[in-house]
Protein backbone atom coordinates (compact mmCIF):
# COMPACT_ATOMS: atom_id res chain seq x y z
CA UNK A 1 0.00 0.00 0.00
CA UNK A 2 0.79 3.84 -0.25
CA UNK A 3 1.62 5.78 2.51
CA UNK A 4 -1.50 7.50 1.88
CA UNK A 5 -3.79 4.50 1.73
CA UNK A 6 -1.52 2.98 5.28
CA UNK A 7 -2.50 6.69 6.92
CA UNK A 8 -6.03 6.36 6.31
CA UNK A 9 -6.66 2.43 5.98
CA UNK A 10 -8.08 2.71 2.40
CA UNK A 11 -7.64 0.02 0.15
CA UNK A 12 -5.02 0.85 -2.66
CA UNK A 13 -5.00 0.19 -5.91
CA UNK A 14 -1.22 0.11 -5.99
CA UNK A 15 -1.22 1.89 -9.78
CA UNK A 16 1.87 4.00 -10.74
CA UNK A 17 2.49 6.86 -10.64
CA UNK A 18 -0.57 7.15 -8.41
CA UNK A 19 -3.24 4.97 -6.65
CA UNK A 20 -7.12 5.78 -7.26
CA UNK A 21 -7.37 7.40 -3.81
CA UNK A 22 -4.40 9.78 -4.40
CA UNK A 23 -5.59 10.57 -8.35
CA UNK A 24 -7.51 13.30 -6.99
CA UNK A 25 -4.91 14.94 -5.02
CA UNK A 26 -1.85 16.96 -5.97
CA UNK A 27 0.32 15.77 -3.56
CA UNK A 28 2.70 12.60 -4.17
CA UNK A 29 1.67 9.12 -3.80
CA UNK A 30 4.96 7.63 -2.27
CA UNK A 31 5.33 3.89 -1.50
CA UNK A 32 7.99 3.81 1.58
CA UNK A 33 8.16 0.20 2.52
CA UNK A 34 8.16 -1.17 -1.13
CA UNK A 35 12.01 -1.58 -2.50
CA UNK A 36 10.85 0.03 -5.84
CA UNK A 37 12.53 2.96 -7.93
CA UNK A 38 9.82 5.16 -8.08
CA UNK A 39 11.47 7.64 -10.54
CA UNK A 40 12.22 4.94 -12.90
CA UNK A 41 8.85 3.68 -13.10
CA UNK A 42 7.57 7.27 -13.24
CA UNK A 43 9.43 8.01 -16.37
CA UNK A 44 8.91 4.53 -18.08
CA UNK A 45 4.77 4.69 -17.82
CA UNK A 46 5.07 8.80 -18.53
CA UNK A 47 4.19 8.03 -22.13
CA UNK A 48 1.40 5.94 -21.31
CA UNK A 49 0.13 8.14 -18.74
CA UNK A 50 0.01 11.09 -21.05
CA UNK A 51 -2.03 8.91 -23.75
CA UNK A 52 -4.17 8.26 -21.50
CA UNK A 53 -4.77 11.81 -19.81
CA UNK A 54 -5.12 13.18 -23.50
CA UNK A 55 -7.73 10.72 -24.39
CA UNK A 56 -10.07 11.81 -21.22
CA UNK A 57 -8.71 15.59 -21.73
CA UNK A 58 -10.64 15.27 -25.33
CA UNK A 59 -13.86 13.23 -24.27
CA UNK A 60 -14.49 14.84 -21.10
CA UNK A 61 -15.78 18.70 -21.72
CA UNK A 62 -15.63 19.29 -18.05
CA UNK A 63 -11.93 18.47 -17.76
CA UNK A 64 -11.22 21.21 -20.37
CA UNK A 65 -12.42 23.72 -17.90
CA UNK A 66 -9.86 22.34 -15.18
CA UNK A 67 -7.27 22.72 -17.75
CA UNK A 68 -7.78 26.15 -17.82
CA UNK A 69 -8.03 26.54 -14.38
CA UNK A 70 -4.46 25.03 -14.34
CA UNK A 71 -2.72 26.53 -17.01
CA UNK A 72 0.00 28.18 -15.42
CA UNK A 73 0.78 25.25 -13.31
CA UNK A 74 1.25 22.72 -16.89
CA UNK A 75 4.07 21.28 -17.94
CA UNK A 76 6.19 20.32 -20.58
CA UNK A 77 4.73 16.84 -20.81
CA UNK A 78 1.09 18.43 -20.66
CA UNK A 79 2.10 20.33 -23.64
CA UNK A 80 3.32 17.27 -25.91
CA UNK A 81 -0.42 16.05 -24.68
CA UNK A 82 -2.34 18.75 -26.10
CA UNK A 83 -0.18 17.51 -29.29
CA UNK A 84 -1.14 14.65 -29.08
CA UNK A 85 -4.89 15.29 -28.87
CA UNK A 86 -4.73 16.91 -32.73
CA UNK A 87 -2.51 14.11 -33.81
CA UNK A 88 -5.03 11.32 -32.70
CA UNK A 89 -7.97 13.65 -34.48
CA UNK A 90 -5.79 13.90 -37.64
CA UNK A 91 -5.48 9.96 -37.70
CA UNK A 92 -9.27 8.99 -37.59
CA UNK A 93 -11.06 7.03 -39.67
CA UNK A 94 -12.44 8.42 -43.29
CA UNK A 95 -15.78 7.11 -42.98
CA UNK A 96 -17.49 8.64 -40.13
CA UNK A 97 -20.93 10.88 -39.81
CA UNK A 98 -21.28 14.19 -40.94
CA UNK A 99 -21.32 15.45 -37.20
CA UNK A 100 -18.33 14.03 -36.84
CA UNK A 101 -16.69 15.58 -40.00
CA UNK A 102 -18.26 18.53 -38.85
CA UNK A 103 -16.06 18.18 -35.29
CA UNK A 104 -12.87 17.58 -37.39
CA UNK A 105 -13.09 20.68 -39.10
CA UNK A 106 -12.89 22.75 -36.17
CA UNK A 107 -10.45 20.33 -34.06
CA UNK A 108 -7.53 20.83 -37.55
CA UNK A 109 -8.10 24.39 -37.50
CA UNK A 110 -7.44 24.15 -33.11
CA UNK A 111 -4.56 22.04 -33.93
CA UNK A 112 -2.82 24.51 -36.83
CA UNK A 113 -3.90 27.82 -35.78
CA UNK A 114 -3.13 28.89 -31.91
CA UNK A 115 -6.04 31.74 -32.44
CA UNK A 116 -8.92 29.26 -31.97
CA UNK A 117 -7.92 28.63 -28.49
CA UNK A 118 -10.14 30.83 -26.91
CA UNK A 119 -7.95 30.48 -23.14
CA UNK A 120 -4.32 31.81 -24.90
CA UNK A 121 -5.73 34.32 -27.80
CA UNK A 122 -9.23 36.31 -27.45
CA UNK A 123 -8.86 36.95 -30.93
CA UNK A 124 -12.80 35.75 -31.33
CA UNK A 125 -13.80 38.20 -27.90
CA UNK A 126 -12.35 41.20 -29.42
CA UNK A 127 -14.02 40.93 -33.18
CA UNK A 128 -17.01 40.21 -30.92
CA UNK A 129 -17.05 43.74 -28.95
CA UNK A 130 -16.83 45.50 -32.29
CA UNK A 131 -20.31 44.47 -32.07
CA UNK A 132 -22.03 45.52 -29.02
CA UNK A 133 -24.06 46.68 -28.19
CA UNK A 134 -26.62 44.94 -30.83
CA UNK A 135 -25.00 41.56 -30.57
CA UNK A 136 -24.12 38.99 -27.48
CA UNK A 137 -21.21 37.20 -27.06
CA UNK A 138 -21.98 33.69 -26.18
CA UNK A 139 -20.87 32.60 -23.10
CA UNK A 140 -17.12 30.64 -22.44
CA UNK A 141 -19.23 27.02 -21.87
CA UNK A 142 -20.73 28.05 -25.32
CA UNK A 143 -17.30 29.29 -27.11
CA UNK A 144 -15.58 26.15 -25.66
CA UNK A 145 -18.26 23.91 -27.16
CA UNK A 146 -18.42 25.53 -30.17
CA UNK A 147 -14.66 25.26 -30.05
CA UNK A 148 -14.05 21.78 -29.47
CA UNK A 149 -17.23 19.68 -29.60
CA UNK A 150 -19.36 22.09 -31.69
CA UNK A 151 -21.85 19.02 -32.69
CA UNK A 152 -22.46 19.40 -29.10
CA UNK A 153 -23.82 22.91 -29.29
CA UNK A 154 -27.85 23.54 -28.88
CA UNK A 155 -28.02 26.19 -31.26
CA UNK A 156 -26.21 26.05 -34.17
CA UNK A 157 -26.30 29.60 -34.73
CA UNK A 158 -23.10 30.36 -32.43
CA UNK A 159 -20.98 28.06 -34.46
CA UNK A 160 -22.09 30.21 -37.81
CA UNK A 161 -21.86 33.57 -35.65
CA UNK A 162 -18.44 32.17 -34.04
CA UNK A 163 -16.83 30.75 -37.43
CA UNK A 164 -17.98 33.49 -39.81
CA UNK A 165 -16.84 36.23 -37.16
CA UNK A 166 -13.12 34.61 -37.12
CA UNK A 167 -14.01 34.26 -40.98
CA UNK A 168 -14.33 38.25 -41.84
CA UNK A 169 -11.00 39.04 -39.98
CA UNK A 170 -8.97 36.29 -41.58
CA UNK A 171 -6.06 37.42 -43.67
CA UNK A 172 -6.61 36.79 -47.81
CA UNK A 173 -3.59 34.94 -47.92
CA UNK A 174 -4.05 32.28 -45.55
CA UNK A 175 -6.20 30.47 -47.55
CA UNK A 176 -6.42 26.90 -46.05
CA UNK A 177 -7.63 28.10 -42.52
CA UNK A 178 -10.30 30.59 -44.80
CA UNK A 179 -11.10 27.17 -46.27
CA UNK A 180 -11.88 25.24 -43.32
CA UNK A 181 -13.91 27.99 -41.43
CA UNK A 182 -15.59 28.34 -43.95
CA UNK A 183 -17.04 25.02 -44.73
CA UNK A 184 -17.80 24.76 -40.27
CA UNK A 185 -20.39 27.76 -41.35
CA UNK A 186 -21.40 26.07 -44.25
CA UNK A 187 -22.26 22.63 -42.21
CA UNK A 188 -23.82 24.79 -39.54
CA UNK A 189 -26.14 26.69 -41.62
CA UNK A 190 -27.47 22.88 -42.60
CA UNK A 191 -29.47 22.52 -39.45
CA UNK A 192 -32.96 24.04 -40.36
CA UNK A 193 -33.68 25.12 -36.76
CA UNK A 194 -31.48 28.51 -37.64
CA UNK A 195 -34.26 29.12 -39.98
CA UNK A 196 -36.98 27.41 -38.29
CA UNK A 197 -37.14 28.64 -34.60
CA UNK A 198 -37.05 31.83 -33.51
CA UNK A 199 -34.02 32.34 -31.43
CA UNK A 200 -31.78 35.53 -30.40
CA UNK A 201 -28.91 33.66 -31.27
CA UNK A 202 -30.64 32.76 -34.49
CA UNK A 203 -31.26 36.46 -35.45
CA UNK A 204 -28.25 37.33 -34.78
CA UNK A 205 -26.09 35.23 -36.95
CA UNK A 206 -28.50 35.66 -40.36
CA UNK A 207 -28.27 39.47 -39.48
CA UNK A 208 -24.96 39.18 -39.06
CA UNK A 209 -24.50 36.82 -42.70
CA UNK A 210 -26.81 39.05 -44.27
CA UNK A 211 -24.84 42.48 -43.39
CA UNK A 212 -21.46 41.74 -43.78
CA UNK A 213 -21.06 38.10 -45.12
CA UNK A 214 -19.47 38.28 -48.68
CA UNK A 215 -20.38 35.09 -49.16
CA UNK A 216 -24.80 35.55 -48.90
CA UNK A 217 -24.59 39.38 -50.33
CA UNK A 218 -26.25 38.50 -53.56
CA UNK A 219 -29.61 40.34 -53.53
CA UNK A 220 -31.93 37.00 -53.23
CA UNK A 221 -29.77 35.19 -50.52
CA UNK A 222 -29.30 38.60 -48.45
CA UNK A 223 -32.66 39.03 -49.19
CA UNK A 224 -34.22 35.74 -47.59
CA UNK A 225 -31.62 36.00 -45.16
CA UNK A 226 -33.07 39.49 -43.77
CA UNK A 227 -36.67 38.20 -44.38
CA UNK A 228 -35.61 35.34 -42.12
CA UNK A 229 -34.22 37.31 -39.36
CA UNK A 230 -37.16 40.14 -39.23
CA UNK A 231 -39.50 37.48 -39.05
CA UNK A 232 -38.11 35.70 -35.92
CA UNK A 233 -37.61 39.06 -34.16
CA UNK A 234 -41.04 39.93 -34.58
CA UNK A 235 -41.46 36.05 -33.32
CA UNK A 236 -39.56 36.89 -29.96
CA UNK A 237 -41.29 40.29 -29.74
CA UNK A 238 -37.67 42.12 -29.39
CA UNK A 239 -39.11 45.65 -30.34
CA UNK A 240 -40.60 45.88 -26.88
CA UNK A 241 -38.84 48.63 -25.11
CA UNK A 242 -37.44 47.64 -21.55
CA UNK A 243 -34.22 50.07 -19.61
CA UNK A 244 -33.17 46.13 -18.66
CA UNK A 245 -29.54 45.64 -20.28
CA UNK A 246 -30.65 42.41 -21.63
CA UNK A 247 -34.29 44.20 -23.27
CA UNK A 248 -31.73 47.19 -24.49
CA UNK A 249 -29.70 44.91 -26.14
CA UNK A 250 -32.77 43.24 -28.30
CA UNK A 251 -33.84 46.39 -28.65
CA UNK A 252 -30.75 47.37 -30.77
CA UNK A 253 -31.32 44.19 -32.61
CA UNK A 254 -34.29 45.17 -33.59
CA UNK A 255 -33.32 48.49 -34.88
CA UNK A 256 -30.67 47.09 -36.63
CA UNK A 257 -33.36 44.71 -38.64
CA UNK A 258 -35.27 48.00 -39.18
CA UNK A 259 -33.08 50.08 -40.82
CA UNK A 260 -31.19 46.97 -42.75
CA UNK A 261 -35.13 46.09 -43.75
CA UNK A 262 -35.67 49.92 -45.35
CA UNK A 263 -31.82 49.64 -46.81
CA UNK A 264 -32.83 46.58 -48.14
CA UNK A 265 -36.27 47.43 -49.63
CA UNK A 266 -34.69 50.44 -51.64
CA UNK A 267 -31.78 48.62 -52.84
CA UNK A 268 -33.82 45.97 -54.71
CA UNK A 269 -37.49 47.37 -54.75
CA UNK A 270 -39.07 45.20 -52.76
CA UNK A 271 -41.67 45.46 -49.79
CA UNK A 272 -40.46 45.89 -46.44
CA UNK A 273 -40.34 43.00 -43.94
CA UNK A 274 -41.11 45.54 -40.88
CA UNK A 275 -44.09 47.28 -41.52
CA UNK A 276 -43.17 51.06 -40.58
CA UNK A 277 -46.63 51.63 -40.03
CA UNK A 278 -46.57 49.20 -37.16
CA UNK A 279 -43.33 50.01 -35.27
CA UNK A 280 -42.60 53.95 -36.29
CA UNK A 281 -43.32 54.70 -32.71
CA UNK A 282 -41.30 51.48 -31.04
CA UNK A 283 -38.63 53.92 -29.06
CA UNK A 284 -35.03 54.25 -29.73
CA UNK A 285 -32.36 52.40 -27.63
CA UNK A 286 -31.26 54.12 -24.78
CA UNK A 287 -27.96 56.74 -25.36
CA UNK A 288 -26.33 54.95 -22.50
CA UNK A 289 -26.59 51.93 -24.54
CA UNK A 290 -26.13 53.74 -27.90
CA UNK A 291 -22.48 54.65 -26.52
CA UNK A 292 -20.95 51.16 -25.99
CA UNK A 293 -21.06 51.65 -29.97
CA UNK A 294 -17.43 52.29 -30.25
CA UNK A 295 -16.53 50.15 -33.42
CA UNK A 296 -14.10 53.57 -34.94
CA UNK A 297 -11.99 53.73 -31.65
CA UNK A 298 -10.65 50.02 -31.92
CA UNK A 299 -8.40 50.41 -34.91
CA UNK A 300 -6.77 46.76 -35.20
CA UNK A 301 -8.41 45.43 -32.22
CA UNK A 302 -6.79 48.04 -29.91
CA UNK A 303 -8.59 50.64 -27.94
CA UNK A 304 -6.81 54.12 -28.72
CA UNK A 305 -9.41 56.41 -28.07
CA UNK A 306 -8.73 58.38 -24.80
CA UNK A 307 -12.61 58.63 -24.04
CA UNK A 308 -15.65 57.30 -24.87
CA UNK A 309 -16.51 58.73 -28.32
CA UNK A 310 -19.83 60.29 -29.04
CA UNK A 311 -19.50 59.75 -33.17
CA UNK A 312 -20.81 56.07 -32.94
CA UNK A 313 -24.04 56.84 -30.64
CA UNK A 314 -24.95 59.87 -32.80
CA UNK A 315 -24.18 57.50 -36.05
CA UNK A 316 -26.76 55.26 -34.93
CA UNK A 317 -29.19 57.63 -33.58
CA UNK A 318 -29.92 59.43 -37.01
CA UNK A 319 -29.48 55.99 -39.24
CA UNK A 320 -32.33 54.81 -37.25
CA UNK A 321 -34.68 58.47 -37.74
CA UNK A 322 -33.44 57.84 -41.22
CA UNK A 323 -34.69 54.18 -41.57
CA UNK A 324 -38.31 55.63 -40.67
CA UNK A 325 -38.11 58.24 -43.22
CA UNK A 326 -36.82 55.47 -45.65
CA UNK A 327 -40.24 53.21 -44.47
CA UNK A 328 -41.98 56.08 -44.85
CA UNK A 329 -40.97 56.64 -48.40
CA UNK A 330 -40.93 52.91 -49.31
CA UNK A 331 -44.64 52.77 -48.97
CA UNK A 332 -44.95 55.82 -50.96
CA UNK A 333 -43.25 54.45 -53.92
CA UNK A 334 -45.35 51.19 -53.28
CA UNK A 335 -48.93 52.61 -52.53
CA UNK A 336 -48.86 56.14 -54.59
CA UNK A 337 -49.18 59.41 -52.13
CA UNK A 338 -50.41 62.64 -53.04
CA UNK A 339 -48.30 65.59 -53.71
CA UNK A 340 -48.50 66.95 -49.97
CA UNK A 341 -47.36 64.17 -47.94
CA UNK A 342 -44.66 63.63 -50.82
CA UNK A 343 -43.52 67.48 -49.96
CA UNK A 344 -43.92 66.82 -46.62
CA UNK A 345 -41.71 63.53 -46.37
CA UNK A 346 -39.27 65.87 -48.65
CA UNK A 347 -39.25 68.46 -46.15
CA UNK A 348 -38.29 65.67 -43.19
CA UNK A 349 -35.46 64.32 -45.32
CA UNK A 350 -33.81 67.64 -45.96
CA UNK A 351 -34.25 68.40 -42.21
CA UNK A 352 -33.13 65.13 -41.08
CA UNK A 353 -30.10 65.57 -43.15
CA UNK A 354 -29.02 69.25 -42.55
CA UNK A 355 -29.17 68.18 -38.54
CA UNK A 356 -27.54 65.02 -39.25
CA UNK A 357 -24.55 66.36 -41.08
CA UNK A 358 -23.87 68.98 -38.87
CA UNK A 359 -23.68 67.06 -36.06
CA UNK A 360 -21.44 64.17 -37.06
CA UNK A 361 -19.05 67.41 -38.31
CA UNK A 362 -19.17 68.38 -35.15
CA UNK A 363 -18.02 65.62 -33.08
CA UNK A 364 -15.49 64.91 -35.52
CA UNK A 365 -13.69 68.16 -35.53
CA UNK A 366 -14.04 67.99 -31.80
CA UNK A 367 -12.43 64.51 -31.22
CA UNK A 368 -9.94 64.93 -34.78
CA UNK A 369 -6.90 66.09 -32.23
CA UNK A 370 -7.68 62.90 -29.72
CA UNK A 371 -8.04 60.54 -32.62
CA UNK A 372 -5.51 58.96 -34.69
CA UNK A 373 -5.46 59.08 -39.10
CA UNK A 374 -7.36 55.84 -39.16
CA UNK A 375 -9.99 56.53 -37.00
CA UNK A 376 -10.70 60.20 -38.35
CA UNK A 377 -10.94 58.36 -42.05
CA UNK A 378 -13.27 55.88 -40.40
CA UNK A 379 -15.56 58.84 -39.07
CA UNK A 380 -15.45 60.35 -42.58
CA UNK A 381 -16.22 57.27 -43.67
CA UNK A 382 -19.52 57.46 -41.89
CA UNK A 383 -20.13 61.02 -42.66
CA UNK A 384 -20.02 60.30 -46.48
CA UNK A 385 -22.05 56.98 -46.23
CA UNK A 386 -24.91 59.64 -44.43
CA UNK A 387 -24.67 61.55 -47.41
CA UNK A 388 -24.70 58.91 -49.97
CA UNK A 389 -27.53 57.35 -48.33
CA UNK A 390 -29.22 60.69 -48.00
CA UNK A 391 -28.91 61.35 -51.97
CA UNK A 392 -30.10 58.40 -52.51
CA UNK A 393 -33.37 58.50 -50.28
CA UNK A 394 -33.79 62.46 -52.24
CA UNK A 395 -33.04 60.55 -55.68
CA UNK A 396 -36.05 58.12 -55.76
CA UNK A 397 -38.31 60.69 -53.57
CA UNK A 398 -38.53 63.11 -56.37
CA UNK A 399 -39.31 60.49 -59.26
CA UNK A 400 -41.99 61.53 -61.15
CA UNK A 401 -42.20 65.55 -59.91
CA UNK A 402 -41.41 67.48 -63.55
CA UNK A 403 -40.35 70.58 -61.27
CA UNK A 404 -37.42 68.55 -59.28
CA UNK A 405 -35.81 66.95 -62.65
CA UNK A 406 -33.41 69.15 -62.17
CA UNK A 407 -32.45 68.69 -58.42
CA UNK A 408 -32.90 64.92 -58.61
CA UNK A 409 -30.58 65.08 -61.73
CA UNK A 410 -27.82 67.48 -59.77
CA UNK A 411 -28.70 64.67 -56.37
CA UNK A 412 -27.32 61.81 -59.07
CA UNK A 413 -24.34 63.73 -60.19
CA UNK A 414 -23.38 64.31 -56.17
CA UNK A 415 -23.74 60.76 -55.27
CA UNK A 416 -21.86 59.59 -58.18
CA UNK A 417 -18.95 62.03 -57.08
CA UNK A 418 -18.72 60.65 -53.73
CA UNK A 419 -17.83 57.10 -54.66
CA UNK A 420 -14.33 57.85 -54.90
CA UNK A 421 -14.62 58.05 -50.79
CA UNK A 422 -17.16 55.07 -50.87
CA UNK A 423 -14.29 52.30 -51.78
CA UNK A 424 -14.01 50.20 -48.89
CA UNK A 425 -15.03 46.58 -47.39
CA UNK A 426 -16.08 44.41 -44.36
CA UNK A 427 -13.69 45.88 -42.35
CA UNK A 428 -15.07 49.27 -42.26
CA UNK A 429 -18.21 49.52 -39.61
CA UNK A 430 -19.37 53.44 -40.84
CA UNK A 431 -19.90 52.11 -44.76
CA UNK A 432 -23.38 50.55 -44.35
CA UNK A 433 -23.73 47.38 -45.88
CA UNK A 434 -22.91 45.28 -48.83
CA UNK A 435 -25.95 46.45 -50.89
CA UNK A 436 -25.02 49.98 -50.13
CA UNK A 437 -21.52 49.46 -52.15
CA UNK A 438 -22.55 47.42 -55.14
CA UNK A 439 -26.49 47.97 -55.48
CA UNK A 440 -27.09 51.70 -54.81
CA UNK A 441 -25.01 53.67 -57.31
CA UNK A 442 -26.92 52.24 -59.79
CA UNK A 443 -29.92 54.36 -58.87
CA UNK A 444 -27.77 57.44 -59.21
CA UNK A 445 -25.90 55.96 -62.37
CA UNK A 446 -29.19 55.47 -64.45
CA UNK A 447 -30.58 59.18 -63.59
CA UNK A 448 -27.47 60.30 -65.48
CA UNK A 449 -28.13 57.50 -68.15
CA UNK A 450 -31.96 58.62 -68.35
CA UNK A 451 -30.90 62.15 -69.00
CA UNK A 452 -28.22 61.68 -71.64
CA UNK A 453 -30.16 59.22 -73.85
CA UNK A 454 -33.38 61.50 -73.45
CA UNK A 455 -31.48 64.40 -74.54
CA UNK A 456 -29.14 63.16 -77.42
CA UNK A 457 -27.41 65.85 -79.81
CA UNK A 458 -24.18 66.67 -79.71
CA UNK A 459 -21.85 66.67 -76.62
CA UNK A 460 -21.74 69.56 -74.62
CA UNK A 461 -19.85 70.05 -72.06
CA UNK A 462 -21.98 69.28 -69.24
CA UNK A 463 -23.20 65.73 -71.29
CA UNK A 464 -18.93 65.15 -71.17
CA UNK A 465 -19.33 65.24 -67.39
CA UNK A 466 -22.41 63.12 -67.50
CA UNK A 467 -20.01 60.82 -69.25
CA UNK A 468 -17.47 61.03 -66.92
CA UNK A 469 -19.64 60.36 -64.29
CA UNK A 470 -20.58 57.18 -65.43
CA UNK A 471 -17.03 56.21 -66.18
CA UNK A 472 -16.44 57.16 -62.61
CA UNK A 473 -18.89 54.41 -61.60
CA UNK A 474 -17.01 52.33 -63.79
CA UNK A 475 -13.77 52.58 -62.26
CA UNK A 476 -15.53 52.55 -58.32
CA UNK A 477 -16.30 48.72 -59.40
CA UNK A 478 -13.02 48.10 -60.54
CA UNK A 479 -11.57 49.58 -57.16
CA UNK A 480 -13.95 47.17 -55.24
CA UNK A 481 -13.03 44.22 -56.95
CA UNK A 482 -9.50 44.83 -54.94
CA UNK A 483 -11.81 44.67 -51.88
CA UNK A 484 -13.21 41.54 -52.23
CA UNK A 485 -12.60 38.30 -52.27
CA UNK A 486 -15.21 36.02 -52.83
CA UNK A 487 -17.19 39.05 -54.39
CA UNK A 488 -14.21 39.85 -56.77
CA UNK A 489 -15.75 38.26 -59.63
CA UNK A 490 -19.50 39.62 -58.36
CA UNK A 491 -17.79 43.32 -58.68
CA UNK A 492 -16.36 42.47 -62.17
CA UNK A 493 -19.76 41.56 -63.63
CA UNK A 494 -21.20 44.87 -61.90
CA UNK A 495 -18.53 46.87 -64.14
CA UNK A 496 -18.73 45.33 -67.26
CA UNK A 497 -22.94 46.31 -66.33
CA UNK A 498 -21.78 49.68 -65.89
CA UNK A 499 -19.43 49.76 -68.80
CA UNK A 500 -22.05 48.72 -71.14
CA UNK A 501 -24.02 50.88 -70.61
CA UNK A 502 -21.70 53.66 -70.39
CA UNK A 503 -21.03 52.17 -73.86
CA UNK A 504 -24.63 52.24 -74.77
CA UNK A 505 -24.71 56.34 -73.68
CA UNK A 506 -21.83 57.57 -75.91
CA UNK A 507 -23.31 55.48 -78.96
CA UNK A 508 -26.23 57.46 -78.59
CA UNK A 509 -24.73 60.74 -79.01
CA UNK A 510 -22.28 59.66 -82.25
CA UNK A 511 -25.04 58.16 -84.06
CA UNK A 512 -27.81 61.73 -82.89
CA UNK A 513 -24.69 63.55 -84.51
CA UNK A 514 -25.43 61.71 -88.12
CA UNK A 515 -29.20 61.15 -87.63
CA UNK A 516 -32.21 61.63 -85.20
CA UNK A 517 -34.81 59.57 -86.84
CA UNK A 518 -32.68 56.37 -86.20
CA UNK A 519 -34.49 54.05 -83.09
CA UNK A 520 -33.29 53.17 -80.29
CA UNK A 521 -33.19 49.31 -80.87
CA UNK A 522 -30.81 50.49 -83.79
CA UNK A 523 -28.19 50.91 -80.86
CA UNK A 524 -28.00 47.39 -79.81
CA UNK A 525 -25.22 46.00 -82.31
CA UNK A 526 -22.56 48.26 -81.06
CA UNK A 527 -18.99 47.79 -81.17
CA UNK A 528 -18.69 47.20 -77.22
CA UNK A 529 -17.43 43.71 -76.44
CA UNK A 530 -20.35 42.61 -74.27
CA UNK A 531 -18.72 39.24 -73.67
CA UNK A 532 -22.70 37.12 -74.31
CA UNK A 533 -24.38 39.87 -72.52
CA UNK A 534 -27.82 40.01 -73.44
CA UNK A 535 -28.58 43.90 -73.89
CA UNK A 536 -32.00 43.45 -74.86
CA UNK A 537 -32.12 41.46 -71.14
CA UNK A 538 -30.48 44.62 -69.40
CA UNK A 539 -32.87 47.13 -71.04
CA UNK A 540 -36.02 45.30 -69.94
CA UNK A 541 -34.48 45.17 -66.20
CA UNK A 542 -34.28 49.14 -66.40
CA UNK A 543 -36.50 51.84 -64.11
CA UNK A 544 -39.70 51.94 -66.23
CA UNK A 545 -39.43 55.75 -66.78
CA UNK A 546 -35.99 54.84 -68.84
CA UNK A 547 -37.99 53.09 -71.32
CA UNK A 548 -40.23 56.18 -72.56
CA UNK A 549 -37.18 56.98 -74.89
CA UNK A 550 -37.72 60.24 -77.26
CA UNK A 551 -41.01 59.06 -79.60
CA UNK A 552 -42.12 56.65 -77.66
CA UNK A 553 -44.07 55.75 -75.07
CA UNK A 554 -43.78 54.42 -71.50
CA UNK A 555 -45.93 51.73 -69.52
CA UNK A 556 -48.22 52.69 -67.30
CA UNK A 557 -47.83 52.49 -63.85
CA UNK A 558 -50.57 49.97 -63.48
CA UNK A 559 -48.35 47.53 -66.64
CA UNK A 560 -45.33 48.40 -64.03
CA UNK A 561 -43.27 44.98 -63.88
CA UNK A 562 -41.71 45.29 -60.17
CA UNK A 563 -42.81 46.51 -56.90
CA UNK A 564 -40.82 49.47 -57.19
CA UNK A 565 -40.06 50.61 -60.83
CA UNK A 566 -37.17 53.36 -59.70
CA UNK A 567 -34.67 51.03 -59.56
CA UNK A 568 -33.20 48.74 -62.01
CA UNK A 569 -34.02 44.80 -61.53
CA UNK A 570 -31.45 43.29 -59.45
CA UNK A 571 -33.34 39.88 -58.76
CA UNK A 572 -33.85 39.07 -62.36
CA UNK A 573 -30.22 40.11 -63.05
CA UNK A 574 -28.91 37.98 -59.59
CA UNK A 575 -30.65 34.84 -61.20
CA UNK A 576 -28.92 35.01 -65.03
CA UNK A 577 -25.83 36.81 -64.24
CA UNK A 578 -25.30 37.64 -60.75
CA UNK A 579 -23.83 34.22 -59.53
CA UNK A 580 -20.23 34.82 -58.63
CA UNK A 581 -19.23 31.27 -58.41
Amino acid sequence: QCDFCRQKKLKCSRELPKCNSCKPWPGDCNYSRDNVNVMSVTIIVSTRSLDHSSAEERTIVNRVQHLEQLVQQLTQSVDKALQAIGSASAGRDNSRTPTESHQEIVAKKNHSSPKLYIGSQPGFLELAELGTPFFNIPSDDEILKVVFEPHKVREKAWVVYFNYMLLSAIPAEDGTNEALLRQNVQLALNESSIFLEPREANVQALAFLAMHGEDYAAPNMSWMLLGNACRQAEALGMHLSSKHESQQQQLCLFWLLFLMDKSCSLAFGRPAFLPTALYHNVPLPGQQTLLMFQPHTRINGVPTHPRVSQFGAQLLRCSMELAKLMGILADVLVNGQPAAPCMELRSSVNAWYSYTNQRLTDILEAERASSTADQVREMTLGINSMKFQYLHVLILLLKGDGSASSLRLSSAREAISLLKSMVSNWHSVNNGVMWHLLYYPFTSFFVIFENIVHHPGPVTPTKEHDLNLLATTVTYFASMRSQMRLLATLCTRLEHVANTFLQLARNVHCASSKTMQRKWHGYEATGVDLEGLDVASYLDWLPADIEALPGGEGPSGKEARRTFDSVFDWFSWDAYYGDPQ
